[in-house]
Parts: C-alpha cells; structure tokens; sequence
C-alpha cells in the first residue's frame, strides 16, 4: 500500500487541489477506479487485460492504476454476489481512506 500513497502524493501538486472539497473528489475518485478495477476482478476479467488498459494511462496515473490492479488480483474471487459486492465496497472505501490520509499528511 505504500506504493500507492506514493503514486497518490505524484499526482497531487498543491495548485492542483486547491480546497479540501476538490481533495475528497480526487479521492473519491480514486475510489471509483478501484471499485471498478475490483469488480472486474470479481467477474474474472483476466489480469492481461487491466494490464492493457493501463497502458491508456501517462505515468503517475498509470502507475495508481497499475497498484490498484495489483492489489485487486492479489485477492481472491468470491463465490457468491453478495460476497463480491462486499469486496467491492470494501476496496473502494479502503482507497478512498488511503488518499485521504495521504493528502493529510502532505
């Protein structure tokens, strides 16, 4: 995880995010991007493809994607929806805290 705190503080700059409120909308959508990547994983989407979109991506960018998808597919798929749905929540709220808590420590 301290790989993606990293990527996160590369893509912020201070005259990017101005006020708290544009901070949480980063963040949430960051958390948007790996619910996304988790529930592609929970749908057994293979991992070459996650690695061929990333390469849509520029540098920082690419490389908070390349994290999420790694920390994605080293978790299991779960047997029933509601099991997945979980998964997915869980992963998007654990990014979401993470920015957070990276912002605030810059």
């Amino acid at each position: 995880m301290k790989k993606i705190i990293m990527c996160c503080c590369c893509l912020y700059s201070g005259a990017l995010f101005a006020s708290v409120q544009d901070n949480i909308s980063f963040c949430q959508a960051i958390a948007i991007v790996a619910g996304n990547v988790m529930q592609e994983r929970q749908d057994e989407v293979p991992l070459s493809l996650q690695k061929s979109i990333a390469l849509e991506y520029e540098d920082g960018a690419r490389e908070l994607y390349e994290a999420i998808v790694e920390d994605a597919y080293d978790l299991p798929i779960f047997p029933n929806e509601t099991q997945k749905q979980q998964a997915v929540e869980s992963f998007k709220l654990e990014y979401f805290d993470y920015c957070e808590h990276a912002e605030v420590s810059e």
